[in-house]
């Protein structure tokens, strides 16, 4: 969604490659769950699940990281099938793997993989988007800085209103949940240590 406030989404942003639904069903099946039980597991339908493994439906961030838990992997799994980098050192702008939820909501991993205790992800936010209504809970660190745009960061529930600039960290076992406020597009960088 654009307006005449945002830019056009860059060519990253195009619809996320099959290998994300193709890779969340070979994790089904390696822990030996069907549809049914992941559907219990997760709180989500079998239909919504079919059709996100088959690439025609999109996660909510909250859904991910359900999934990862229920799967028993670490969040930064779902990036792993993205294209190699330069020597593990640089990723090209118009090689960033990027996923995309529901709710327009979308991360750009910017670390040349996970080989490192330190990601980098570029989160953009559509007018009202957000994680959804459920709290985020993993473990780590994580911090970041809003890049432009305005960013409502829930952390224990607590609200802190963030705009362009503001900067933040936090444990990310402590729950949290953000949302994009405004009309024009929020854009968030983010760092993650790895889980502990």
């Amino acid at each position: 969604m654009t307006s005449a406030h945002t830019a056009p989404l860059p060519p990253d942003s195009q619809p996320d490659p099959a290998w994300l639904g193709e890779q969340i069903r070979q994790l089904r099946k390696l822990r030996q769950l069907s549809l049914q039980q992941l559907s219990e597991a997760t709180g989500r339908s079998v239909g919504f699940l079919s059709q996100l493994e088959r690439g025609k439906s999109q996660p909510s961030v909250a859904d991910l990281n359900k999934l990862a838990s229920v799967l028993a992997v670490p969040y930064s799994v779902f990036f792993s099938q993205a294209p190699r980098h330069e020597r593990g050192l640089v990723v090209r702008q118009a090689h960033r793997p990027v996923l995309h939820y529901a709710e327009g909501v979308s991360d750009a991993l910017l670390s040349p993989g996970f080989g490192s205790g330190l990601q980098l992800m570029l989160t953009r936010f559509a007018p009202g988007a957000s994680s959804g209504q459920q709290s985020l809970s993993h473990g780590g660190d994580q911090g970041g800085m809003v890049l432009c745009g305005e960013l409502e960061l829930w952390v224990d529930q607590q609200c802190h209103q963030l705009q362009a600039g503001d900067s933040f960290s936090f444990h990310s076992s402590r729950p949290h949940r953000y949302r994009n406020p405004g009309t024009v597009e929020t854009q968030v960088m983010w760092a993650y240590t790895a889980s502990h």
